[in-house]
């Protein structure tokens, strides 16, 4: 059966609840809820009823305890997710506008997620059909970023299908020049990609290149998911592509939005038991089976920025099939 091995940080997210005014200052109210990309999507592929695994690294602390029973709770084999005693669990502050958008302040220095290696996973956990999912902030800092260049390699040898999503958090990143390099080259490495429009404008700047998509296709990824708020999502490969309309809805928080959008596609995927580079290149061919995997992306990410969190607004396959159903 395949399953989804997605590696990288799980942290806790601060998130503001309400503000409570003390003289003439507001204070913010935060509540601790569990986050990370990679262990988003883990999440959000469980939920839809698949095999998730979490591969990373936690510190042996409070913050550490939470977040594996949170995902345990949610049903991701936490086999892989390591703990460390001398390093502690990252954590982000989470930062929303009047619209729901949000940014982030991260307590991220020399945290247990990027002290993991290769070689404190058994060989075994890439050995069996399925999808490793990646994330940039493992290509923040030197170390770890040879960590993911070394999981990509042991992957593709493998014979597993590679997602990358490119999700750039700048405060992370010391050098605007590493960051493009080190982008790319885990592009070129992957068969799959998604970003948004503002990542794809930043890069496109960044390394002077102007067709972002044509650099991407010659350098070996087989297919680009491109996001863009509310706007239209698009499908790009290097012989066609399509573009669908996101659903009209009210949002409250865009935090994980985009991990529902990829937890959906992927999940669609192994559903259709489109696992291995060769699969990929088939359904590019048919069209159809990627067609269906995005409607159900496309739903998945509106439908999670109607509620408050990354896990809590994950939608299920049941609601997402009846929103689909109800537009029909």
């Amino acid at each position: 059966m395949p399953r989804l091995l997605a590696f990288g940080e799980v942290l806790v997210d601060w998130i503001p609840l309400e503000f409570q005014r003390q003289g003439k200052i507001d204070i913010p109210i935060y509540g601790q809820y569990p986050g990370g990309a990679p262990a988003n999507v883990a999440v959000a592929v469980a939920g839809l009823g698949h095999q998730a695994l979490m591969l990373g690294q936690v510190g042996d602390d409070a913050a550490g305890h939470y977040l594996r029973d949170c995902l345990v709770r949610q049903a991701v084999n936490c086999d892989y997710l390591l703990s460390c005693k001398h390093y502690a669990t990252p954590m982000a502050f989470v930062s929303l506008d009047a619209e729901g958008e949000r940014s982030f302040s991260f307590q991220r220095s020399e945290t247990a997620d990027l002290k993991v290696r290769l070689n404190d996973f058994p060989q075994q956990v890439l050995e069996e059909e399925g999808i490793l999912h990646v994330c940039s902030n493992t290509l923040t800092e030197n170390d770890i970023a040879e960590t993911t260049s070394n999981i990509l390699s042991a992957a593709k040898q493998a014979g597993l299908l590679i997602s990358f999503d490119v999700n750039i958090r700048l405060p992370l990143w010391a050098s605007t020049e590493q960051l493009f390099q080190r982008v790319i080259d885990t592009a070129a490495a992957s068969d799959m990609l998604k970003l948004s429009q503002e990542e794809w404008d930043y890069l496109s700047k960044l390394g002077q290149v102007n067709d972002l998509a044509t650099f991407l296709f010659e350098r070996g990824v087989s297919l680009i998911l491109l996001t863009d708020g509310a706007k239209d999502v698009q499908l790009l490969t290097a012989n066609w592509q399509t573009s669908l309309a996101t659903p009209k809805v009210t949002v409250v928080d865009t935090t994980g939005a985009g991990d529902a959008f990829t937890g959906a596609w992927l999940a669609s995927l192994m559903q259709q038991n489109i696992c291995k580079r060769e699969s990929l290149t088939q359904a590019i061919d048919s069209q159809t089976p990627l067609l269906d995997a995005l409607q159900a992306a496309v739903v998945a990410g509106a439908l999670a920025v109607t509620k408050r969190g990354a896990w809590s607004a994950l939608p299920s396959a049941a609601d997402i099939h009846a929103f689909i159903q109800s537009k029909e």
